[in-house]
């Protein structure tokens, strides 16, 4: 429209001044003429447009202006019926409202000259642009320049009550009947949106029943009584009836197609190129998912049988899982997260962009071009559930926080804890995404001009937003303190490094890189359309390059032990694509002049580069996933499984079993089960994994020192990396080994022989040598020389009978503070065996012996983050009424 290919079929000039009332020809008023001609973008003799003029009284309001209009353009150009009243005309209204709407309100624009002020070029720019990016727009009410609101209404007047705000020159006011006007004709709130006044919902009531007879909308009632409440919830639902959409107009929207098509690229994606189809998936960097119980145990325990036992805190994303999994298990959550990524990803995007003023169509393109990153398909296929709820997640973050920092009329405080909520969220899975967010939202905060209005709420609100997510965590805090390098690596571990071409294709595990044709598409965008509307888009993408610069350049040495190593750059990479993607959307709103030949050409080559952009990157999805499954990465029923047998005697017996690491795989070693997702964010006792790493070595070359060692720290089971036999350690230990069955994925895995157990009475010489520093005997790991202690960690409570002297009750969990130990009541000291675990000395005679780890601060730190959590969510649920207020900075 702006670039004159598209004219409006029909235009209608709303007259106020004294002198024209009742006046109906055009030709008699030049301004007027002026007025409908820049509003058509052509002159009135170049094309058959039909012009019509609606006489009002001068001191009509806006409301009686708009319900006029509704009359009068029904009844020349629309075919609805001439009366409601007749059940022929409400059977046509019910089944044929989609056409009728068609006819005359989906383009009404309603060009008002108030108090004598004709909108100038600017707001009519304005006006053409939201009609065009808004294809089901009922009314559009420009505000004229200077015009001012009635200033005998106080600030504070209640929602039903016929009050406009003040706004910056050329703000429009606007109905959607697909959108708007349903949703919000039966609540107290306002239509709102980012450059408009909002008619109270009292009113569009009666102008919905008023716009479609013959009489004019009534004068709402007292907002505050009873019987107004009654009679704006009447209209409101016959409203809502009447411009219910048909059922094939739904099934052809955008969100709806958008979801189905990303759906079945998904299925394609994970059913015919990878074998991903199922509700157990695991592999690569997923270890296999826990059930509900064990889930929230994980999360609310204080010590953890991994790694030979530690008392590091669960991440916060197994509280997540353990809420996701409700209904079918945290296992079926996590397998539907990866296999709903594209069409989750995809509608979160779209409904996050509805207010850049451009097309439906346009913003269900470019979210599924979000959708579509490689770096998100590259995350499916290597298991990287961190970075896969970052790709849903982010577009609704980012949304709130902008409108937070720009959108003055906002209700401050519970956007402030959604956006807290959302940023916790992300940082429970991708700590190096809420640390990027945080930076970028800080430096905003500052750099930005404080919107017209504030009164000094922005502080609290951006508080709060940097603060509740912390408060949320809390019981994650001292780990993240002690170990700063689950900032840089996750829950889910490290990585190699990225190529050059993996990080501009956006696929950081190499590959095709298609994704460059998203910078590419970018990068024509803000040459064509250079200006301020891109900042938005250039702020993601510069905060999204920061987090791959990070994750690059620093490297660490991983919680599981290993070279330093750098981190996973598909989390940033996901908002350098957010941040792409948002450039191309806005420069499709971006200002131009009315008939200009570069808009029409910016247009084209904007949706034929969009077309050209989602083919490329469903190859790249196809690519990806294509070179991910020789690899054995995710898959249904993937991961280390053992047979049932072996995992129920592991559940019984409470030993451990050892995974061997090969490749990017670490040592893993998790007691009375097989290794679990949020294992490898727990951090081991000091030491631990370079112990792991030792036996591992010593278990290959068939030391026999490396299994007593094992054993005597709570090992039945070893599994071998992919390809060994246990060869080795077959001929050298044959005595002190025992095969069994391969685990799901055909890995060797041995039995360990020597007697041990999560507790176990060792006899004085074997005591001698776990105090004096020598390696576990195998000829006392057998007989009456050791005994197994019936006991699950962290506590024991044993009653020892009499026995000689030097006895040692030893514990598979590696010592660290908080063990403590009573015998008869009495507290004695912990003794430390082999140099890392929990032992204590029995005395001869009979007595009861307690050992235990106890935290109280975890304790503390839960009742913490669930009160947080509670404020948080209070916080986050509206209230009722408009918008008073601003929010202040």
């Amino acid at each position: 429209m702006r670039a004159g290919s598209v004219v409006p079929q029909r235009v209608l000039v709303v007259d106020t001044a004294p002198q024209s009332a009742g006046t109906e020809d055009l030709d008699d008023f030049d301004d007027l003429a002026d007025l409908a001609d820049r509003a058509s973008g052509t002159a009135a003799d170049d094309a058959d447009v039909p012009v019509g003029v609606l006489a009002a009284e001068p001191d009509a309001d806006r409301a009686t202006i708009v319900s006029e209009v509704l009359t009068r353009v029904a009844a020349e150009w629309g075919d609805s019926p001439e009366s409601e009243d007749s059940p022929e005309s409400e059977e046509a209204a019910e089944s044929d409202g989609g056409e009728a709407r068609a006819e005359f309100a989906d383009w009404v624009w309603v060009l008002s000259d108030v108090d004598g002020l004709v909108p100038e070029s600017e707001c009519l720019a304005e006006l053409l642009t939201a009609a065009e990016a808004e294809p089901d727009v009922g009314i559009l009410l420009p505000r004229a320049v200077g015009a001012a609101p009635d200033e005998s209404v106080p600030a504070d007047t209640s929602p039903g009550e016929d009050t406009y705000p003040a706004e910056a020159p050329g703000a429009l006011i606007r109905v959607t009947w697909e959108s708007d006007l349903e949703t919000d004709l039966g609540a107290d709130t306002d239509v709102q949106d980012e450059t408009a006044v909002s008619v109270p919902a009292a009113r569009l009531a009666a102008l919905a029943e008023g716009g479609r007879s013959s009489t004019a909308a009534p004068a709402p009632a007292d907002a505050g009584s009873a019987e107004s409440r009654d009679d704006r919830s009447r209209p409101a639902r016959h409203a809502r009836q009447r411009t219910r959409a048909p059922w094939w107009r739904v099934l052809s929207s955008p969100p709806v197609v958008l979801g189905a098509v990303l759906a079945a690229v998904s299925l394609i994606v994970h059913g015919l190129l990878a074998d991903r189809l199922g509700l157990d998936l695991a592999g690569g960097a997923l270890l296999p998912v826990g059930g509900l119980s064990e889930v929230w145990s994980a999360y609310l325990a204080s010590w953890h049988g991994v790694a030979g036992g530690t008392t590091s805190a669960a991440s916060p994303a197994m509280a997540v899982l353990g809420v996701l999994g409700v209904a079918g298990g945290p296992e079926v959550a996590v397998s539907l997260l990866l296999l709903l990524d594209l069409p989750l990803a995809g509608l979160v995007a779209y409904g996050a962009t509805r207010r850049l003023g451009v097309g439906r169509w346009v913003r269900a393109g470019g979210a599924a071009a979000y959708a579509l990153i490689p770096a998100a398909t590259d995350a499916v296929a290597a298991g990287r559930v961190d970075v896969v709820v970052v790709h849903i997640v982010a577009p609704a973050v980012a949304a709130g926080l902008i409108s937070l920092l720009t959108r003055p009329e906002v209700r401050w405080l519970p956007l402030s804890a959604l956006c807290a909520l959302g940023l916790a969220l992300l940082g429970a899975f991708s700590p190096i995404t809420y640390g990027t967010a945080v930076a970028g939202l800080l430096v905003a905060f500052v750099a930005l001009p404080a919107p017209t209005g504030r009164t000094g709420r922005g502080i609290p609100a951006l508080v709060g937003v940097v603060l509740l997510p912390p408060a949320l965590a809390m019981p994650w805090l001292p780990t993240l303190v002690a170990h700063p390098v689950l900032l840089l690596h996750g829950i889910t571990g490290p990585s190699t490094e990225a190529g050059v071409a993996g990080l501009l294709g956006l696929h950081p595990a190499g590959g095709v890189p298609l994704g460059i044709v998203v910078v590419l598409a970018a990068v024509v965008a803000c040459v064509l359309a250079p200006g301020r509307h891109l900042a938005a888009g250039l702020a993601l993408t510069a905060l999204g390059v920061a987090g791959v610069v990070v994750t690059q350049l620093v490297r660490a040495t991983p919680l599981t032990g290993g070279a330093a190593a750098p981190g996973y750059a598909g989390a940033p990479l996901i908002v350098v694509g957010m941040g792409l993607v948002a450039l191309v959307l806005t420069a499709f709103r971006a200002p131009a002049g009315r008939g200009s030949a570069r808009s029409a050409g910016r247009a084209s080559a904007a949706v034929a580069g969009g077309a050209l952009t989602l083919v490329a990157l469903v190859l790249a999805a196809g690519f990806a996933s294509a070179a991910e499954q020789p690899r054995g990465e995710v898959r249904a029923g993937g991961g280390v499984r053992l047979a049932p047998a072996l995992d129920t005697e592991l559940a019984d017996s409470g030993r451990g079993v050892l995974v061997l690491g090969h490749g990017a795989q670490p040592d893993r070693l998790a007691a009375a089960r097989t290794p679990r997702f949020g294992d490898d964010a727990l951090a081991p006792v000091g030491g631990m994994a370079q112990r792991l790493e030792g036996w591992r070595y010593g278990l290959l070359a068939g030391s026999r020192d490396a299994v007593t060692d094992a054993a005597a720290a709570g090992v039945q089971f070893v599994v071998l990396p992919p390809g060994e036999d246990g060869g080795a350690l077959r001929g050298e230990a044959g005595d002190l080994v025992r095969s069994s069955p391969n685990t799901s994925d055909g890995r060797t895995v041995l039995r360990l022989t020597p007697e041990s157990g999560q507790v176990t009475l060792v006899s004085p010489e074997q005591a001698h040598r776990a105090v004096s520093g020598g390696a576990p005997s195998d000829e006392l790991m057998r007989g009456s020389a050791i005994a197994r202690v019936d006991a699950r960690l962290p506590e024991a409570h044993v009653r020892v009978s009499d026995g000689p002297e030097g006895r040692l009750l030893v514990l598979a969990a590696e010592h660290e503070p908080g063990w403590t130990a009573t015998v008869d009541g009495e507290p004695v000291p912990i003794t430390p065996a082999w140099g890392h675990q929990v032992a204590v000395s029995v005395p001869e005679q009979s007595s009861e012996v307690v050992v235990q780890y106890s935290s109280p601060a975890h304790g503390v730190f839960l009742l913490g983050s669930v009160a947080a959590l509670l404020f948080t969510v209070l916080t986050a649920i509206p209230g009722r009424g408009r918008p008073h207020g601003t929010r202040g900075r």
